[in-house]
C-alpha cells in the first residue's frame, strides 16, 4: 500500500514537474526568456521571404513593415534584458 505524503512548502501550490528557482539561476532564465521570445517575434520578418509586421504604438499610430529596428523601436517592452536588445539595436542604427 502506498502511502500519500502531502508536499510541504511551496510545492503543495505547484503542478508536477514545477521548478523553482532562486537568485541568479532564475534571473537568467527570466532574461533568456524574454530574449528568445523578442527574437522569435522579428524571426518571420527577416531574410529574402521576410513579412510585413503590423504594430500599432502606445500612441495608437498604424506600421506596416518588416524592419526590425522600426518594430523594436515601437513596442513597449518592460524586461530590462529586452530593453537592452532594443537600445543595441538602436545603437547600430546610428552609427
Amino acid at each position: 500500500m502506498a502511502m500519500n505524503i502531502p508536499k510541504s512548502g511551496y510545492n503543495r501550490f505547484m503542478k508536477e514537474g514545477a521548478q523553482h528557482f532562486k537568485g541568479t539561476d532564475e534571473a537568467v532564465l527570466r532574461n533568456i526568456e524574454a530574449c528568445v521570445e523578442l527574437a522569435s517575434q522579428l524571426r518571420s520578418a527577416y531574410g529574402p521571404n521576410g513579412m510585413n509586421k503590423m504594430v500599432i504604438n502606445h500612441i495608437e499610430k498604424l506600421f506596416v513593415t518588416n524592419d526590425a529596428a522600426t518594430i523594436l523601436k515601437e513596442l513597449d517592452i518592460q524586461h530590462p534584458a529586452a530593453k537592452i536588445i532594443i537600445m543595441a539595436s538602436q545603437m547600430q542604427e546610428k552609427q
